[in-house]
């Protein structure tokens, strides 16, 4: 498996254009007329000028914004890390509930879930196997 580096594009309007610099490719610049261009020209050209894959590429498109889309993207941000923060929180608490021996129901009710949710989120985060029912809570392993 390919690892992929993480590189930061960052993009100011100049008149019409999009002006690009990489800040961990001194001397790398690019333009695009829409920003929506910008990770796929910054991710050629940073394969080009290292060398290097464009499937081993990743571009994070930094802009200059006016103040409101800055307190957005940062809210969004927040938002983002909440949500993984209790996605783990989530998987732990299965796992311990699981442990102890708690029923599938308990576990619901405990984390203020549905059946359907519990299922749902085992099954998309590769959280423990959840088996509803009056018995214990089922790990994937056990």
């Amino acid at each position: 498996m390919e690892t992929t580096t993480t590189f930061t594009a960052l993009c100011e309007r100049a008149g019409r254009w999009w002006t690009i610099r990489v800040p961990q490719v001194e001397g790398l610049t690019a333009q695009v007329r829409s920003i929506d261009q910008a990770e796929i020209i910054t991710r050629q050209s940073i394969a080009r000028f290292l060398g290097i894959p464009p499937e081993s590429i990743k571009v994070e498109i930094l802009t200059e914004a006016p103040a409101p889309v800055a307190e957005a993207l940062q809210a969004r941000h927040a938002v983002r890390q909440a949500v993984m923060a209790a996605a783990e929180a989530t998987r732990a608490a299965l796992a311990a509930l699981a442990a102890d021996g708690h029923t599938f129901q308990d576990a619901a009710m405990m984390l203020g879930l549905s059946a359907a949710e519990i299922e749902l989120f085992a099954s998309a985060t590769g959280a423990p196997d959840m088996r509803s029912g009056s018995g214990p809570l089922q790990m994937a392993d056990q």
